[in-house]
């Protein structure tokens, strides 16, 4: 649940009941002034853009805490690719059959946790800020509120560095588990979500589903359970998390999801069809998830969603009718459109 349902909604200040118009004029605002961009890494200071939607290219890592794929889908996405040249698709497979009433955006992730001795209550995944937080008043009441609803929630907003926080296995909404070491049955059909995942892992039947989605595959007390709600439920319980055994050659596939919130227009649609502005999340401070140990000592994966300002992208010819941008980040493109200023020997 961790920032869309703590955040949403209800700690948007007291005079949008006054001006009813004042969050859709505040979000159209936003969405004209900013762009969307997503980059993935093993940490904060590795990270890459990814190709949001694109199920063929998800990315890759490798290191000695964790070796997987990672795959993000942003529903009617359009912001900016790894290669300007591709242009976002126009949607994504995984939000087909009416999945996108479930899911606004999906951060997948298949692989292995490869330190050793690791239990589920090791395992953290959730929201992390890199600065204090300006909080609203009476804030403290929707962070109790929120422990109730998930009662595995770790909460330190008030800090320096705040963070909302849930065990991994906890808290992800569809989660399969098979050894490493098995493989499922040769499929002639590959469904086109996790296209290539599928056909380079060979995962176990039942791992997922016919559409190519994380499907719930997961033992509890040695039955094969496939009811999410169960899961979670079970790993309420710190001792159950305690008793669960992470190892190397364990392969996780994990599809972390939300009905709220709408990264792509920066806003938070609740079930009362109240469209508020996303609260901390703006061009200084980019909404990132991160999977570390309890500790904090280790990093697994990064996935952080940032705004980056329209004006420091160009607007490129459609292609295929679909748009396309190009971030002017370094090398020759910032040459040519941010020159260096005249010589002067006085500088």
């Amino acid at each position: 649940m961790m920032l869309g349902g703590l955040f949403g909604g209800s700690l948007i200040p007291a005079q949008n009941i006054q001006d009813p118009f004042a969050s859709q004029r505040m979000i159209l605002q936003r969405n004209a002034e900013y762009v969307l961009r997503v980059r993935v890494g093993s940490d904060t200071q590795h990270l890459e853009t990814i190709d949001v939607n694109y199920e063929r290219t998800p990315i890759k890592i490798d290191t000695p805490n964790f070796k997987g794929y990672i795959t993000v889908r942003v529903f009617g996405f359009n912001g900016l690719m790894s290669d300007p040249c591709h242009p976002p698709p126009a949607q994504a497979d995984y939000f087909a059959n009416g999945f996108s009433r479930k899911a606004l955006y999906s951060i997948q992730v298949v692989g292995r946790f490869q330190r050793e001795n690791l239990t589920a209550n090791d395992i953290m995944f959730g929201n992390y800020f890199a600065q204090r937080l300006p909080l609203p008043p009476f804030s403290g009441l929707f962070e109790w509120f929120m422990k109730r609803m998930d009662r595995t929630l770790v909460l330190d907003m008030k800090s320096d560095t705040p963070s909302a926080t849930s065990p991994l296995l906890a808290t992800v909404q569809k989660l399969s588990y098979w050894n490493g070491d098995l493989h499922g049955s040769e499929q002639t059909n590959v469904p086109e979500v996790n296209n290539m995942i599928l056909r380079e892992l060979h995962p176990i039947d039942g791992a997922f589903d016919s559409d190519g989605r994380v499907a719930e595959y997961f033992p509890i007390k040695d039955t094969l359970n496939k009811d999410s709600k169960k899961r979670r439920r079970y790993f309420e319980k710190s001792s159950h998390r305690q008793h669960w055994k992470i190892k190397p050659t364990d392969m996780y596939a994990m599809d972390f999801y939300s009905p709220f919130v709408d990264v792509n227009h920066q806003c938070v649609r609740m079930p009362n069809s109240v469209v508020e502005p996303m609260p901390f999340f703006d061009g200084d401070q980019p909404l990132r998830y991160e999977c570390r140990t309890r500790d904090g000592r280790h990093t697994f994966f990064v996935v952080q969603f940032e705004l980056i300002p329209a004006s420091r992208t160009r607007q490129l010819r459609p292609r295929h009718n679909r748009p396309r941008r190009e971030y002017r980040d370094s090398g020759y493109e910032r040459e040519i459109l941010d020159p260096p200023p005249p010589y002067s020997e006085e500088a």
